[in-house]
């Protein structure tokens, strides 16, 4: 299985923002693969939980889903959870060396049937941590600072305080906002931010999109409009606050040079051909 390397997928986008060409990259990580685990088996009492933290529609799942697996297909780039398991990539942890729950880990092992029941094709492969893979500062290789560079970016997400911090990397920074976890998404941004995409898709270099759940179908509808989107999921968050999840902090670190980037630490690089 053929597992796209970060510097290949930024240069990509790097080509698709000159030549003014559709792309985005989409990641399902674990929160996806619940979903579709708890509707395949039933399981109301997960996808309750997911519903009411991600703001979902109860009464339009079956939409939502329709409209992942679509965008899904068509997109350029989407995660799989196989790095975690084949030895090329750190494993997925709860905190530092702390294996992530017994029942999530069964969850992630099952996403071929999960990909496949949902009618998932698409073979175009990315790590689940590119949001995070892509903001580290390697030698002689792009990261996504080069990508931001001079462009005019578009973000979704909770914080306009974002802007002020891309302002001087990008020429021109906007903030689409959403409301957050447990707010009800759907019923208080998800409209405004379609009808947003849909007449300005093609206004922006690049679209980041930090969004949930929901933020697969942004994303998705990007791209079929034309434009280029990434899910940078929380990595804006990082930008504004500086907090490294628990589970990565063993492999990657600030660096000092440039708050917004990352370093591989020593048990990070150990992986750094890989990634």
């Amino acid at each position: 299985m053929k597992i796209n390397k970060v510097e290949y997928i930024l240069n990509k986008l790097g080509e698709s923002i000159k030549l003014c060409k559709p792309f985005n990259l989409i990641r399902l990580g674990d929160g996806g693969i619940k979903i579709f685990h708890s509707i395949i088996f039933k399981d109301k009492g997960q996808l309750d939980s997911i519903i009411e933290r991600e703001g979902l529609p109860r009464n339009k799942m079956d939409d939502m889903l329709k409209l992942w697996t679509k965008f899904l297909n068509e997109a350029t780039y989407i995660d799989t959870p196989d790095v975690y398991y084949n030895g090329k990539f750190w494993p997925r942890y709860k905190k530092g060396t702390t294996p992530i729950s017994k029942r999530t880990d069964i969850r992630m092992r099952m996403w071929k049937r999960l990909y496949s029941e949902f009618g998932i094709k698409n073979t175009k492969y990315c790590n689940p941590e590119f949001n995070y893979l892509s903001c580290i500062k390697r030698e002689n290789k792009i990261n996504l600072f080069d990508i931001l560079k001079d462009r005019k970016i578009m973000c979704i997400t909770t914080r306009n305080e974002i802007i002020n911090i891309l302002k001087p990397i990008s020429k021109r920074v906007g903030v689409k906002k959403i409301v957050g976890h447990n707010e009800n998404q759907y019923e208080k941004s998800f409209k405004r931010v379609i009808d947003f995409i849909e007449s300005r898709a093609n206004n922006y270099d690049l679209w980041l999109v930090s969004a949930g759940e929901l933020g697969r179908i942004y994303t998705g509808l990007i791209k079929n409009l034309g434009g280029r989107a990434l899910d940078t999921g929380f990595v804006i968050d990082y930008w504004c606050t500086g907090y490294i999840h628990p589970r990565l902090r063993r492999f990657i670190k600030q660096n000092p040079d440039n708050k917004l980037e990352f370093l591989l630490t020593d048990a990070g690089n150990e992986y750094e051909r890989f990634i």
